[in-house]
């Protein structure tokens, strides 16, 4: 009777004993996201944003072509011989008041948007994988324990069956593993479940081919920086902070190029005609002495200076309108410089938070609860308590590996949260 209650507590408390699994592959979390962002179409097509507003900067550079206009007039078709005019004239429009500078000033600044742009959504998809990178980790720790209970009860429930057959144990304990091993099998279906959901998500988000092994993940160390420190990183390295100052200084830029518009631009003009004639009524002798009739040649050169008539009016809804862009974009600068160290020390308290139960799970709890649950083992050895205070031990030495499990994973999720709240990578 001793021996058969020994041996059962042996193996149904085995799983007390359970680790997460050693992890061989080298790979990490922070090559999971570099593949990610190397193959994502969206991060894609946003480069190629940057490409078009290069481009775009380029443009802007251009300045007005010139006009080359010819002409001609003869009066032959309706009968007046000898009446022909023909020139050329060219122009050039000059840009006054610094317009092409100011101009491409503008056109830079979308440079710099689209490139802040580009940073954000990687930051976004870093921290999505991260996240789902914890999921999955959690995920198949908490299975491996599952299955490994699930075993545990099974070799359990075969020995109490044995021992039930003998008259060495009741039928109730037979039942109760059972009982315990078909909960087991719910358990582990759930977790099979919601580990292939994570697989898949950190498979979308990584961008690994069906086929492409995804390698098991340790889990990082969060790094450790003072609060203060973590801001300032933060109003440095935020994407959206820098496309608010772009956005800012962009609509100031657009204030000038606005009232330099509203002033006229100057056209320069270069023209030359040939007009010849024909007198009927006056003759004169050729070089050989034939009279014919007089005929005139003139040649003419001309210029010009034309310069558009505007007031200050002209562009007063322009200015008017780039003001207005300006003080919304100052507006959403100042709140996110108000709001941004708000953010980071909300995740900074919560990994401080995670971190601290994590601890305490690591270091009272788990040890405590396996502590408990040796001592009512032995009671049942001796015959004290009965298989079922050994079993809702269990259970509960089960439930602090998972919120152990999952504290773990909650650490994780906090450090990608503090990441992304100061836009960029920790140490």
């Amino acid at each position: 009777m001793f021996k058969g209650r020994l041996l059962v507590l042996c193996v149904l408390l085995s799983a007390s004993a359970y680790a997460p699994a050693q992890q061989t592959s080298p790979s990490t979390v922070e090559e999971l996201v570099r593949i990610g962002i190397e193959r994502n179409q969206d991060l894609a097509a946003a480069r190629e944003g940057i490409a078009e507003a290069r481009g775009l900067k380029r443009q802007a550079g251009v300045r007005p072509a010139p006009g080359l206009t010819l002409k001609g007039a003869t009066g032959r078709p309706i009968g007046t011989i000898g009446e022909d005019t023909y020139g050329a004239d060219f122009s050039q429009e000059v840009e006054t008041f610094g317009k092409r500078g100011k101009r491409i000033a503008v056109a830079g600044f979308d440079v710099d948007k689209a490139e802040a742009e580009l940073a954000a959504r990687s930051a976004e998809l870093a921290y999505e994988i991260r996240v789902a990178a914890a999921d999955r980790s959690a995920e198949a720790d908490r299975l491996a324990m599952l299955r490994q209970l699930s075993d545990a009860n099974r070799q359990a429930l075969g020995l109490t069956e044995a021992r039930v057959g003998e008259g060495d144990a009741p039928a109730l304990e037979a039942n109760l593993l059972k009982v315990e091993l078909a909960k087991a099998t719910v358990q582990i279906n759930s977790a099979r479940g919601r580990l292939s959901t994570a697989e898949a998500t950190l498979r979308r988000l990584a961008q690994l081919a069906p086929g492409e092994a995804l390698p098991d993940l340790k889990p990082a160390s969060p790094a450790t920086d003072s609060l203060q420190a973590f801001i300032v990183r933060a109003n440095e390295g935020r994407a959206d902070l820098r496309t608010a100052r772009l956005n800012e200084a962009q609509s100031k830029t657009s204030i000038d190029l606005s009232r330099a518009n509203a002033k006229p631009n100057v056209s320069l003009g270069a023209g030359y005609i040939r007009q010849t004639s024909q007198f009927d009524d006056l003759f004169g002798f050729t070089p050989t002495g034939a009279i014919a009739p007089l005929r005139d040649r003139d040649d003419i050169l001309s210029f010009s200076i034309s310069v558009p008539l505007k007031s200050n009016r002209s562009g007063r809804g322009e200015v008017e309108a780039a003001t207005a862009r300006n003080n919304a974009a100052r507006l959403h600068r100042e709140y996110l410089e108000k709001s941004i160290p708000t953010e980071v020390e909300a995740a900074f308290r919560r990994l401080e938070a995670a971190q601290a139960s994590l601890k305490t799970l690591d270091t009272d709890v788990v040890p405590g609860s396996e502590k408990n649950l040796e001592v009512i083992r032995e009671a049942y050895r001796l015959g004290q308590l009965r298989l079922l205070d050994v079993i809702n031990e269990q259970r509960q030495v089960v439930d602090n590996r998972v919120a152990y499990i999952d504290a773990q994973a909650e650490v994780q999720r906090a450090w990608a949260e503090l990441e992304r709240a100061i836009g960029g990578n920790l140490p």
